[in-house]
């Protein structure tokens, strides 16, 4: 008996916690799962897809298309980033520290060969409920099979401030983000290697010595780039979100 009694709990449980009181909004370019009583802002944009939606008292606002801004290039020291995998895309997470102070937002830089995704809120209280919207996410080219679990312990604090912080504190000196200074323009730059050949170039420069790019560099350019060992990949990271995203 006290058995059968466990097993009718246990059941009562489950059909408790289903998602029963969530929906999928279908909105074209792509889906979110969402609590009932949310209801769609729609807006066009003349380039992007631009819309949101609310409860009448949080509201979330999306941006997708060519020209989408990564909204989490602002944030600071009271903000913590994620890296993260969405239903196949890797994403850029953020959300304040203390709960309902600051924004929760999500980049995702590439969902084809131009497009991008954003999505932001502020000063919402429902972090958690928030983060499951973010990671419900689903393109037509999604893979949903690649959709792991966004845990706390995947949340850190930028080590040197924000991506403008960084930028500005040590790149803009001799680069500029799309002309020629003192040094090569570095949107060209990224767009030939990747963030992690950049964090080796700028924290261990002799494991880049023979590569072709590194020679052609030297060569055209008087001054060498300083290194920065204390510079962490997500610091990289963040200067090349800021940079792409001009």
């Amino acid at each position: 008996m006290r058995f059968l009694l466990i097993l009718i709990f246990l059941s009562a449980a489950a059909c408790k916690t289903k998602p029963n009181d969530w929906q999928t909004l279908d909105f074209g370019a792509f889906k979110l799962t969402i609590p009932k009583g949310w209801t769609v802002l729609k807006k066009q944009s003349l380039h992007n897809y631009f819309g949101g939606l609310t409860n009448g008292k949080d509201s979330l606002w999306f941006d997708y298309g060519r020209y989408s801004w990564d909204v989490s290039v602002e944030g600071s020291y009271n903000h913590r980033f994620a890296k993260d995998t969405v239903n196949g895309f890797p994403a850029r997470i953020m959300k304040p520290d203390t709960v309902g102070k600051g924004y929760i937002t999500m980049y995702i830089p590439k969902v084809t060969e131009e497009n991008k995704f954003a999505i932001r809120g502020k000063n919402i209280q429902e972090t958690e409920v928030i983060l499951k919207i973010y990671k419900s996410l689903v393109f037509q080219n999604s893979d949903t099979l690649i959709n792991p679990q966004l845990t706390d312990s995947k949340f850190i604090y930028p080590t040197h401030g924000s991506s403008k912080t960084l930028f500005l504190r040590n790149c803009v000196i001799c680069h500029s983000e799309n002309n020629e200074l003192a040094g090569p323009v570095l949107n060209e730059l990224l767009q030939k290697r990747s963030n992690e050949w950049l964090y080796t170039f700028l924290t261990d420069r002799k494991n880049v010595l023979k590569d072709s790019l590194f020679l052609a560099l030297t060569k055209k350019y008087d001054r060498q780039c300083m290194e920065f060992s204390n510079f962490t990949i997500e610091d990289v990271d963040l200067i090349s979100d800021y940079i792409k995203n001009y």
